[in-house]
């Protein structure tokens, strides 16, 4: 599979292994569920310039753990927690990266690309 082979290209950041992040991002469900999700996806923002925008790269794509449980809605989100590089593969994408979340609070992303 091309985005494994892809994967195996890009092996994380070393230095970032253990430590406590604040990232923000899109919350995605691996599964179907939406209520009281304890693992998902956490990816960029996707382009909207075409109607199919390409996959995030497996080192933008961290998959979180959160036994608390949170709502996923379409707002991005700020992930707090310790992260580690451990290479995954969901039936949704690749990833490098794990985070064991402590928070989840909702977050404001400034639309970057508007002020180019």
């Amino acid at each position: 599979m091309l985005s494994m082979q892809i994967a195996e290209c890009v092996p994380g950041n070393s230095e970032l292994e253990g430590n406590q992040v604040l990232i923000a991002g899109y919350a995605h469900p691996v599964e179907f569920e939406f209520k009281d999700v304890k693992s998902f996806l956490l990816i960029p923002q996707l382009s909207q310039k075409c109607r199919h925008p390409t996959a995030p790269l497996p080192d933008q794509v961290i998959s979180v753990e959160y036994p608390a449980g949170f709502d996923i809605t379409t707002d991005p989100v700020w992930v707090t927690g310790q992260i580690f590089i451990r290479q995954s593969q969901s039936a949704l994408a690749p990833s490098i990266y794990r985070i064991k979340a402590a928070e989840i609070v909702t977050a404001t992303i400034p639309d970057v690309s508007a002020a180019e």
